[in-house]
């Protein structure tokens, strides 16, 4: 009998020479397509990791030793069977370095638990062969090239082989206020994570901001509230690179929750955080609708924030001015035309399309709610969506029995704003519904009342004993979400009979130009809140001797959003 001794060699080319892996090169000769994939590049071997599409790939490259080789045939059989244990050695180490959340990767599991060391080494041998093509050398001698692929989830996959073992360490679980409404039934949970630092995981947890910047780091989602069945086949999460992409493919259903994360925790940073009125929101969601034991969990991991910034879409406006109050609100004078002033000034210097300017005059809790859903299947992932109202402001107690902002519309009642006002967390999840990574609220609004016949407040006090202001913002700003409001939320907001709307006709000045403080020839949102803040300010200690300070919630880059060019 005749044995034959496999020898393995990576082939080295002189200087004159092309490699043949370079010259057969696929996807490894290309740049990775966005955040989702992760590449190793190493010479004739390659690898890369597709979160989206949910697999490892690796490419190696192998010949056998000419004194071995029989004929060509044989040459070709000895270097593809050892490109193809290459491959396995390259999956190892591959998926040893796969993390599985924030604090651990797959390494860690297979030490601690030996079942979970022979299911990868099992799944890794029965990775599929892509490709196996044989390529000729200058000498003739062969040259085999494998691509390997192994799921990450699904049957035989990775997640698949660490599922239990993740399920079971010990969680903390974030405890919600059971009585946090949510104005929707939702299916599903869509975690927009673009701006953050996560690196993608097989079961990433989902933590609640205040108990992480404390240590506590209590759990609003991960493995351990999922159905074993299903965290072994789905993961935990799906991955998505864009909004519009997180919708298809049925995991998170018709009409999922967005929210966005805040920041991210572990020494991978393969943990999310969200803030903890977004943690009470997905909890309040799931109790309805069930869908975090299912999984029905998608995170968006697209571009960069430069490259969000650099890439714009079309802009989309919604645009309310009320004034016509009854019920107990008394009439303003300058909302609406303020509020045309401003839709004006969108179309004239803001590049928005007439068409994509909704304006609402003098509207119903109704007109206004159906203005900002009919927004939903417009905006795509690069658009930007300015949202202007100018009216009254209140505060008054919500479903759960504590303050709640609200902005008020025509039909607005005082004794009944649960009931007939637009509440801060129902405004908050329609913002947070729409796929645009760029949004900005105008709020010309205010939620205590007073002033005189000179001047007027655009807000009244909730009764004969006022409630306390809410320690929040009217609404959240999250990543790409921008809130430029009228004043402090303890402070009125006025209008007169000189200027109108003191906080937008100052607005206006600024989009105009005023607040081109650069002289780039645009007004961006950080230009226009510094201007709008110092001169309102100034105009009311002036002329009224009373306070009325705006005020820019923003995260990240959303501040460099550009609202206005100026006229040439």
């Amino acid at each position: 009998m005749i044995r034959f001794v496999l020898a393995v060699t990576v082939v080295l080319v002189s200087a004159q020479a092309t490699p043949v892996w370079a010259q057969s090169g696929q996807w490894w000769k290309q740049k990775a397509a966005n955040r989702l994939e992760e590449r190793r590049d190493e010479g004739p071997t390659a690898a890369r990791l597709k979160w989206d599409e949910g697999f490892i790939e690796v490419k190696v490259g192998a010949t056998a030793d000419p004194a071995l080789v029989m004929n060509p045939a044989h040459g070709r059989s000895l270097a593809a069977r050892a490109a193809r244990q290459l491959a396995y050695a390259k999956l190892a180490e591959i998926v040893e370095g796969v993390q599985i959340d924030g604090v651990t990767v797959v390494k860690n599991a297979m030490v601690v638990d030996s079942t979970i060391r022979s299911t990868v080494t099992g799944f890794i041998r029965g990775a599929v062969v892509v490709s196996e093509t044989p390529v000729a050398q200058p000498d003739g001698s062969p040259w085999v090239e494998v691509v390997m692929r192994l799921p990450l989830r699904g049957a035989g996959s990775v997640s698949q082989s660490v599922a239990g073992w993740a399920a079971s360490r010990p969680a903390d679980p974030y405890r919600a206020d059971p009585r946090f409404p949510v104005n929707e039934p939702y299916t599903g949970l869509i975690i927009e994570a673009s701006e953050s630092a996560f690196s993608p995981a097989l079961m990433p947890r989902v933590l609640e901001q205040a108990s992480t910047d404390k240590g506590a780091g209590k759990v609003v989602y991960g493995p351990h509230v999922v159905q074993p069945g299903i965290l072994a086949q789905q993961g935990a999460v799906g991955y998505a690179v864009a909004m519009t992409d997180a919708s298809q493919g049925g995991r998170v259903g018709r009409n999922p929750l967005v929210v966005r994360a805040l920041a991210t925790t572990g020494a991978p940073t393969g943990d999310l955080v969200l803030s903890t009125r977004d943690a009470e929101r997905v909890l309040a969601a799931d109790r309805a609708g069930r869908f975090l034991e299912r999984a029905a969990v998608v995170v968006v991991r697209g571009l960069e924030a430069t490259q969000q910034l650099a890439e714009p879409g079309r802009r989309h406006a919604v645009v309310v001015g009320i004034e016509d109050y009854g019920h107990g609100y008394p009439k303003l004078t300058y909302a609406v035309r303020d509020a045309r002033a401003f839709a004006d000034v969108l179309r004239t210097l803001g590049r928005f399309d007439t068409t994509t300017v909704t304006f609402v005059e003098n509207g119903t809790r109704d007109d206004v709610l159906a203005a900002l859903r009919a927004l939903r299947p417009r905006v795509a992932d690069n658009d930007t969506v300015v949202i202007y109202f100018a009216g009254h402001g209140a505060i008054a107690n919500g479903p759960d029995g504590q303050p709640h902002y609200y902005l008020v519309p025509r039909d607005g009642r005082l004794a009944d704003l649960p009931a007939t006002g637009l509440r801060d967390d129902q405004l908050e999840e329609q913002i947070g519904a729409l796929k645009a990574r760029r949004v900005v609220v105008v709020l010309d609004a205010c939620y205590s009342g007073g002033g005189t016949g000179v001047i007027r407040a655009r807000g009244v006090p909730g009764g004969a004993t006022p409630l306390p202001v809410p320690s929040r913002a009217p609404i959240e700003a999250a990543a790409g979400r921008v809130v430029l409001s009228a004043s402090q939320p303890d402070q009125p907001a006025y209008e007169d009979d000189q200027r109108g709307g003191l906080f937008t006709s100052f607005l206006l000045e600024g989009l105009r130009g005023a607040a081109d403080g650069n002289a780039d020839g645009t007004v961006n949102v950080l230009e226009l809140a510094d201007f709008v803040s110092e001169r309102v300010g100034d105009y009311m200690r002036k002329n009224h001797q009373k306070e009325q300070s705006p005020v820019l919630e923003v995260r990240g880059l959303s501040g460099k959003i550009v609202l206005s060019w100026r006229q040439r």
